[in-house]
C-alpha cells in the first residue's frame, strides 16, 4: 500500500515537519510519500518533499485545489498549517474525498478561543486550569486607565488579542528611556508613556491583553494529540539562550491538561510561564505546530514522524505512546542563526 501526506501552508516550521516525517519513515522502514504546498515561492521549504505544489491565492479556488490534489494524487492525510477555521468549515467535503484531514483542533469553536489570547485565558480558568490574569483592552482610553490604576501588582505587560511569535509583546517599565523600545528592541521594553505616545499616532487601535509579566522561566510544550488525547509531549524550558527537553515536571502536565480541554488534535504547542509562586501558569496555545518544533528530535522524539505514522494508521495510539516514552533522553539545546540554499527551480514541482 503506498501512504500518502500532503502538508499544505505552514509557517517555517513546516520544513521540519517534511525532513521529520521523511527521516522517521526510512528509520522504520516505510515508504511515505511526502506532498508539500505554499502560496508564495518557499522553495526552501517544498523542496524538502517529494513533490510541491502551489495553492491558489485566492480562497475561493482552494476548495476545489484541494479537492482534485486528493483525487488525482490519492492523497491519504492531510494537515492543515494555516487557515484552520476554514478548513474546519470545510471539514466534511473534504474528508468525503477519502482523505483524513487534521486541523489541531477537533472544531472550530476551540480555534477561535486559541485565537483570543484573552478568551483563552477566561476558558482555562473556567476549567479550573491556572492561566495568567489577563484585562482585553479595547481602546486607548481604557489602556491608559489600566496603566494609571494598574489591576495587577508588579510590572505589565501587552500583547495583541490575535497574534503569533510574540508579536507585539511589550513590557512597560517606568525607568525605561523613551528611546529603549528602539535602541534595544530585542527586550521589548519600553515606558509606558512612549506606547501611548505611539498609539494614540496610530490609524486604529489594536485590541490588547494587558497581564502581569512573570518572572518565569518559560515552557514550551510541543504535543500531538488526538481529539484531546494526548499521545506524546516534549516540553521545552527556555532559560537564556538554552532550551533544556523535558517529558514531565508541573508545566509540562498542566500543557497536557490544556491539550485536552482545548480538544486538541494533530500537532498543537502549549506556552506556559512561572508565576512568583514559581508555579507555571497558562500563557496560551497555538493549535498548530510550533516553529521550534524541530528541536525537539534532539531528545530522541520525532513528533512530525509520530503523528504521519499515526495519521497514516502505521502505529496505534499504544504505539505512538510507548515510543514517546521509550525513546526520550533529556537534551539541552541552543537556537543559532543558520543559512540554506534556496533552489532557483523546484525539481519536485507538479502540474
Amino acid at each position: 500500500m503506498e501512504y500518502k501526506v500532503w502538508l499544505m501552508e505552514g509557517l517555517s516550521s513546516q520544513r521540519y515537519i517534511i525532513q521529520g516525517i521523511k527521516n522517521f519513515a526510512h528509520e522504520n522502514k516505510k515508504t511515505i510519500t511526502v506532498f508539500a504546498s505554499h502560496r508564495d515561492p518557499r522553495n526552501e521549504i517544498l523542496s524538502c518533499a517529494d513533490h510541491s505544489l502551489t495553492e491558489p491565492k485566492d480562497t475561493r479556488e482552494r476548495l476545489s485545489f484541494i479537492l482534485d490534489t486528493v483525487r488525482k494524487w490519492r492523497i491519504n492525510a492531510l494537515h492543515a498549517g494555516k487557515n484552520s477555521q476554514w478548513f474546519e468549515e470545510h471539514h466534511l467535503q473534504i474528508e468525503a474525498a477519502g482523505v483524513t484531514l487534521t486541523t489541531g483542533a477537533s472544531g472550530a469553536e476551540h480555534l477561535a478561543i486559541a485565537d483570543d489570547k484573552a478568551a483563552f485565558a477566561d476558558y482555562m480558568t473556567q476549567h479550573d486550569l491556572p492561566a495568567v490574569p489577563s484585562v482585553r483592552i479595547n481602546s486607548l482610553a481604557e489602556l491608559q486607565a489600566h496603566i494609571s490604576a494598574p489591576p495587577f501588582s508588579g510590572s505589565l505587560c501587552v500583547k495583541p488579542v490575535t497574534g503569533i511569535y510574540g508579536m507585539g509583546f511589550r513590557r512597560f517599565d517606568n525607568h525605561a528611556s523613551p528611546m529603549a523600545v528602539f535602541n534595544n528592541p530585542e527586550k521589548r521594553v519600553v515606558h509606558p508613556e512612549a506606547y501611548l505616545a505611539a498609539a494614540a499616532g496610530a490609524e486604529s487601535f489594536t485590541p490588547l491583553v494587558l497581564m502581569p509579566y512573570l518572572p518565569g522561566p518559560e515552557h514550551s510544550v510541543d504535543i500531538l494529540a488526538t481529539h484531546g488525547e494526548v499521545l506524546a509531549a516534549i516540553g521545552r524550558r527556555k532559560e537564556g539562550a538554552l532550551q533544556y527537553l523535558e517529558n514531565g515536571g508541573e508545566a509540562f502536565d498542566l500543557a497536557c491538561a490544556c491539550a485536552r480541554v482545548m480538544k486538541a488534535d494533530g500537532l498543537i504547542n502549549v506556552q506556559t510561564r512561572n508565576d512568583y509562586s514559581g508555579k507555571p501558569v497558562l500563557l496560551e496555545t497555538n493549535m498548530r505546530p510550533s516553529g521550534g518544533i524541530g528541536y525537539t528530535r534532539h531528545c530522541g522524539v520525532n513528533l512530525p514522524g509520530l503523528f504521519a505514522f499515526y495519521q497514516l494508521g502505521l502505529m496505534t495510539k499504544n504505539e505512538v505512546m510507548h515510543s514517546a516514552s521509550t525513546s526520550f533522553a533529556p537534551a539541552v539545546v541552543r537556537s543559532i542563526t543558520d543559512v540554506i540554499p534556496w533552489p532557483a527551480q523546484l525539481t519536485n514541482q507538479l502540474d
